[in-house]
């Protein structure tokens, strides 16, 4: 089956069991897709992957429900507006760019929980924005709960989705797998062992980068600051406390703007390489940093053990 095809930079899809959303489309040559698929028609709806620059063929098959023209918000002009009911889960063959639009090329519906229950789990992001998430675990190290907190695209609502792990993986590397399973679920809309290991590379990476500027060139701000957000740990929430506290005081003292911005980062930066013990050796404290003052864990894991990972969460919040 072939279809027309809509992608979404932030990944925004409809529940594919009824999910209803509705937007504004201001490109010209999705505009006019809109019209030609018409109310009644179908628009496949899948995420442009910004960290891979190209599409995901993973997506929701909708139906038009509406379309019609209204001022846009703050009333600079019109747009074409398009209301859409999610039906299924669906992944495309392929792509193809045609005068009346982008079409999905052999569109194959996806039965997740069929999936889950073959061994291939998927936690599928798509009517609901996933915001933070927390790990906890007991004084043994070995109950593990991994918690994905968001809101539903829909109504607002707050959602979420918790995995108890109960020793398959180390506190570190479920600190690692609460972090790469939000990217995944932002990036793609879904959450597969490829996309999770993958996502776990790119956050371990973009982390230890941190560190190394945060370090190398006394940016203490920077410490934990990913492509995903800002990652809660010790090592950041002691980077900000210092931050303002140093700053406080060189203002105190009497010091000006930019010199006591500049003295509190050398200050803060000293204090806390001291206090958690991490090296400022180039080629060690990137690392040490990562491991020591960020709880996380870099090491590339398994794909057999990020498959039993992903079947301790549900399916979705919904489920």
């Amino acid at each position: 089956m072939n279809v027309f095809a809509l992608p979404i930079v932030n990944g925004v899809l409809p529940r594919p069991d009824g999910g209803i959303l509705q937007g504004v489309f201001l490109d010209p040559y999705f505009s006019r897709m809109i019209l030609n698929a018409g109310v009644g028609g179908e628009i496949f709806i899948f995420p442009i992957s910004s960290e891979d620059n190209g599409l995901y063929p993973v997506g929701v098959l909708a139906r038009i429900e509406d379309i019609w023209k209204d001022t846009l918000p703050g009333g600079n002009g019109t747009g074409l507006f398009a209301r859409v009911i999610g039906r299924e889960s669906c992944k495309a063959r392929n792509f193809d760019f045609t005068e009346k639009g982008l079409m999905a090329v052999g569109i194959e519906k996806l039965d997740f929980q069929k999936m889950r229950n073959e061994g291939y789990p998927i936690i599928c992001g798509a009517g609901w924005h996933p915001r933070g998430g927390y790990t906890t675990f007991d004084s043994d190290r070995k109950n593990i709960e991994i918690t994905i907190y968001g809101f539903e695209y829909e109504t607002g609502k707050e959602v979420a989705i918790v995995g108890r792990l109960n020793g398959e993986i180390e506190p570190e590397k479920a600190h690692t797998v609460e972090h790469a399973i939000i990217r995944s679920l932002k990036n793609y809309a879904i959450c597969t062992p490829k996309t999770l290991r993958e996502s776990m590379r790119r956050e371990t990476e973009e982390l230890k980068w941190s560190v190394e500027v945060g370090i190398a060139k006394k940016l203490p701000e920077v410490f934990g600051v990913t492509r995903s957000g800002i990652c809660g740990n010790p090592l950041t929430q002691m980077a900000s406390y210092y931050l303002t506290e140093e700053f406080k005081n060189q203002i105190k003292n009497g010091a000006n703007l930019i010199d006591s911005i500049t003295e509190a980062r050398n200050r803060t930066v000293s204090r806390i390489t001291k206090d958690m013990n991490i090296t400022t050796r180039k080629g060690m404290r990137e690392l040490q940093g990562l491991k020591k003052g960020m709880f996380h864990d870099d090491t590339p894991e398994e794909l057999r053990i990020l498959k039993k990972v992903i079947m301790k969460f549900p399916q979705d919040p919904w489920h």
